[in-house]
């Protein structure tokens, strides 16, 4: 079984009928949350790609939405094999990629992320040449990104999952939700002893890293996105106008992923590479060149989904850029 929460505030997309669409063809029942309402009509579209359809007031989050989504399938009598989370803060699966549900299912464990956050401590920008990888599950924020998560059946059919979810506290506050939710989520599956990894693994990036090319590196750090953290940015800036050595950029590109995690900061390198599936969305409207290189990125795809993800962007761009209050939520 499949949740997957969508925020459609343009309406229901072409990429949230691709996704639905993938989960059918995998062979996954799907609820599809949705946090705002539909548009009259758009219901129809969507229908025939899922089990369930759970609208609901825009509160907690994407754990909010995940938690109706959960208790739903919980309470539902039946075996659940499987169960996945996803949600459309992403777009997925991208053409050329490899197969994510498939990948996940491979790795026979009990709770599987497309991939994880903070099993580095973070570096400053000033200080990117002292990095020395050392990527950890130990860390006490480290966790599985919540935008694509697999459980097990030895999870799911455990009551104290059941709990997790009935206790858990909703709240629009983002910092307490990332804590409780994402961070807690992948620390509760850790403490209480479930066997747990991503499909793209961190703890071999920096030798991965030392292997390009000089040619290689130099764009590998000219394509990472830094949607937030202008001090990082400014770096990027000056090793890529001052002739920096391949060094400093491999260093530079763990820096950033330590900072802001691997899926914001190299998409097109993991895709390129290790057939990452995944696209985050947000940085579309966190900062001008990032919008720019994730529509760089998204032209470069094969198929159809990469012109979808170019208009998308623009709307998604333009949406959050009109509303102070979305562009909150990203």
């Amino acid at each position: 079984m499949a949740i997957y929460l969508i925020f459609p505030q343009s309406g229901l997309l072409a990429s949230h009928l691709t996704a639905l669409g993938y989960l059918r063809s995998k062979g996954y029942t799907t609820i599809v949350v949705s946090n705002i309402p539909l548009i009259e009509g758009e219901f129809d579209r969507l229908k025939d790609l899922c089990w369930q359809f759970i609208e609901r007031p825009n509160f907690g989050y994407d754990f909010g939405g995940y938690r109706d989504g959960v208790m739903k399938a919980l309470e539902t009598p039946g075996h659940i094999e499987r169960l996945v989370l996803l949600n459309d803060s992403a777009w997925f699966p991208l053409p050329g990629s490899i197969d994510w549900l498939e990948q996940a299912e491979q790795r026979q464990l009990d709770f599987v992320g497309a991939a994880s956050n903070f099993g580095h401590p973070r570096v400053d920008a000033k200080d990117f040449k002292s990095i020395q990888w050392n990527y950890s599950t130990s860390h006490k924020n480290f966790h599985y990104c919540s935008y694509a998560l697999m459980f097990s059946e030895r999870i799911v059919s455990d009551c104290r999952f059941y709990k997790f979810w009935k206790r858990f506290p909703l709240t629009n506050n983002k910092k307490v939700t990332v804590r409780r939710g994402e961070i807690g989520l992948s620390q509760w599956v850790i403490s209480h002893g479930f066997t747990h990894g991503s499909t793209l693994e961190l703890g071999n990036l920096d030798r991965e890293i030392a292997g390009l090319s000089e040619q290689e590196v130099r764009k590998a750090a000219e394509q990472t996105v830094i949607p937030e953290r202008p001090r990082l940015l400014e770096l990027k800036e000056q090793l890529l106008t001052s002739g920096a050595s391949s060094e400093d950029f491999r260093d530079f590109i763990l820096t950033a992923v330590s900072s802001q995690g691997v899926s914001y900061a190299l998409p097109a390198l993991m895709h390129e590479r290790e057939g990452f599936a995944f696209l985050k969305k947000s940085p579309c409207w966190l900062n001008d060149r990032a919008y720019e290189l994730t529509v760089d990125f998204a032209k470069g795809l094969d198929g159809e989904l990469g012109p979808v993800i170019v208009r998308e962007a623009a709307e998604l761009r333009r949406q959050r850029q009109l509303d102070p209050v979305l562009q909150a939520t990203g």
